[in-house]
């Protein structure tokens, strides 16, 4: 078990239920933690069943939609891969959180 596992957990959830469009850089930041630290930290969520990960091809996206969450429409992304991953909690990480 991680120290602190569910403060992360935590603090995790509050960031995705604010539907913001976050990097790895800006939610490692204000977790305080190294980007491959925060990165560990997924892994360990996503294998102990807390969170879910999602893949998805881009390549479709002109990063022109208004509503969309999804981190494509920074101009970064563009110069990068394009398949996008994006997390979600689970039922039972939402319940760790209570």
């Amino acid at each position: 078990m991680v120290v602190g596992y569910r403060f992360f957990l935590k603090r995790l959830a509050t960031m995705m239920d604010s539907k913001e469009t976050l990097s790895v850089t800006t939610i490692a930041d204000r977790l305080n933690l190294r980007q491959d630290e925060f990165r560990d930290l997924l892994n360990i969520m996503e294998r102990k069943g807390d969170i879910e990960c999602t893949v998805e091809d881009a390549n479709g996206c002109g990063g022109g939609c208004k509503s969309c969450p999804k981190a494509c429409r920074t101009p970064a992304q563009f110069t990068r891969g394009r398949n996008m991953k994006s997390y979600r909690l689970t039922e039972k990480g939402r319940s760790l959180c209570k």
